[in-house]
């Protein structure tokens, strides 16, 4: 049996929204997570909490499916729910929707649980989960297998590691990658063309004073974007993102 589902009210900002007057990519994430936070502080296993004893939750891959974009100042609700685990891996499910219910994006994630001090993967306490009721499981569904990166064709570009890209974990807050591989597409092809969703896969961790690289290839008649993360010529993080033509822009 899947776990309890959090619920709370969100009103999109002005702030989290890009030219086309909907939510960005990266804001996705960050609201979403905002909701699992706020489940996690409701059942006392806060980052604080999980953390005294030594380990903290990393996430994996996100496979985003957006219908529509939250626009600037829609109210909308947000879901989040730990559906199963394993002794490896956990599956957390998040929604963003409408007043009316509406799903407006679905994601799925894989998460770890890793050891702060080795920075490697530590086996998942039943009592980490037991909390949200997850239920335990062999088997987790796998997530989206993302297209290769072509190195040799794809556009880069050089980006700064700065101090408020570091997050309380001592390293560039996931959430920025996104943003990062995006900046590489031009304007005008942001300008014409709506994600209509992406997935993303973490490798590695960025730190500060890191020499980053944002790679992208455009597949499919443009339709796909292909994206990596590289540090010293090493993958931190790939994706992949789906496009559609804008037919009018949002106001």
């Amino acid at each position: 049996m899947a776990g309890k589902i959090f619920t709370e009210n969100y009103k999109i900002s002005n702030f989290e929204t890009n030219i086309h007057g909907t939510i960005t990519l990266q804001y996705i994430l960050d609201v979403i997570i905002k909701a699992s936070e706020d489940q996690s502080d409701i059942l006392n296993r806060s980052t604080e909490k999980v953390q005294e004893d030594g380990v903290t939750w990393v996430v994996i891959q996100y496979d985003v499916d957006i219908k529509r974009l939250p626009v600037a100042g829609e109210d909308v609700k947000l879901q989040t729910q730990g559906v199963s685990y394993t002794k490896s891996f956990a599956d957390r499910r998040f929604w963003i929707r409408d007043m009316n219910d509406n799903i407006l994006v679905e994601v799925k994630s894989l998460w770890v649980m890793m050891n702060l001090t080795t920075r490697k993967m530590v086996r998942i306490p039943d009592e980490a989960v037991e909390p949200y009721g997850s239920e335990k499981v062999k088997r987790l569904e796998r997530l989206h297998k993302l297209h290769n990166y072509d190195a040799e064709s794809a556009e880069t570009m050089k980006l700064p590691v700065t101090f408020n890209d570091i997050d309380f974990n001592g390293h560039v807050s996931n959430t920025h990658y996104i943003n990062w591989m995006t900046d590489v597409l031009s304007f005008d092809f942001q300008s014409n063309n709506v994600p209509t969703g992406f997935s993303i896969k973490f490798e590695d961790e960025v730190r500060y004073g890191d020499d980053v690289t944002s790679g992208a290839n455009l597949i499919d008649d443009g339709k796909t974007s292909v994206h990596q993360i590289m540090v010293d010529g090493k993958a931190r993080s790939t994706a992949e993102i789906t496009w559609k033509k804008l037919t009018k822009r949002v106001k």
